[in-house]
């Protein structure tokens, strides 16, 4: 899976997080950089400037997969960049995605921190299992797909719910759905999108709730109505009884069917569904 633009993004939209997960003293309020070093050619893309000018610069790396330079690599990032900074203090960590990953080398292991991905947000879910963190990631941490795909809804729901900014919850939810896609490549976009909407809270908050809804609203014929009438009753109520499916089958009116699709964002059971108008 491709991890490593997506987790820097989500600790650039708030780098308090990464300070948090390692157990590091958080500096305040610091801007996330991408640095490069001309003489290197190589590229720092996470590090972090504090506005208070007398703290230190941090320098982060992620690792999802096994490199035996990693420590090596940081360790030049972290005498270039201070460097460049007139001898700024300068503090280096890596959070590798779980401990054998890890090649601990000497003598840099001891000067750079290093936090175990798994490790942490195990511990963040104990303490506060509801956190968007905890949700975000698991389309990479999950190891049976079956129960990731069976959940998927519910971690969406919780980062989509979260008090996070907007903004925040955006990038968070782009990121979840750009792994589950990856993870699930099985899977088209319509059974991803079925996987997420089923249990999402309100039908008319989601914008593919509300693409379906008018696709069945435009489409012309009555047969086109009738599969998204179905599909939409499907993902809210789960399958449906067949007595009730032949029933909704056997309509020919597109007035109920369009007052039925009207009907399937403001009910919360299939008792209250009424198939005439």
């Amino acid at each position: 899976m491709k991890t490593d633009k997506q987790v820097y993004s989500i600790f650039a939209v708030n780098p308090r997080w990464l300070f948090e997960l390692t157990g590091m003293a958080w500096p305040g309020p610091c801007q996330w950089k991408s640095v490069s070093f001309k003489a290197l050619e190589q590229t720092a893309d996470g590090v972090l400037y504090p506005t208070a000018q007398e703290l230190p610069l941090t320098v982060a790396e992620f690792q999802a997969q096994l490199d035996p330079f990693i420590y090596a690599r940081i360790a030049i990032e972290m005498a270039m960049l201070q460097r460049e900074e007139k001898n700024r203090a300068v503090q280096g960590v890596i959070l590798f995605f779980n401990e054998s990953l890890d090649p601990k080398i000497e003598p840099w292991c001891h000067f750079v921190q290093a936090s175990y991905l798994d490790q942490v947000l195990a511990e963040l879910s104990r303490r506060e299992p509801s956190h968007p963190l905890v949700a975000v990631f698991q389309p990479v941490m999950e190891s049976n797909t079956k129960t990731l795909e069976k959940n998927a809804a519910t971690y969406y729901n919780q980062i989509k719910t979260s008090s996070l900014p907007q903004p925040t919850i955006d990038v968070l939810l782009s990121i979840f759905v750009n792994w589950l896609e990856q993870r699930c490549n099985q899977l088209g976009k319509k059974e991803i999108e079925d996987m997420l909407l089923g249990e999402l809270p309100d039908l008319r908050e989601t914008q593919s709730g509300k693409d379906l809804i008018a696709i069945g609203k435009l489409e012309g014929k009555l047969e086109g109505k009738l599969e998204v009438l179905l599909r939409l009753l499907t993902v809210k109520f789960g399958t449906l009884d067949p007595d009730l499916r032949q029933r909704i089958e056997s309509l020919r009116s597109v007035d109920v069917i369009d007052h039925l699709l009207l009907q399937i964002v403001q009910i919360e059971s299939l008792d209250q569904l009424r198939l005439s108008e």
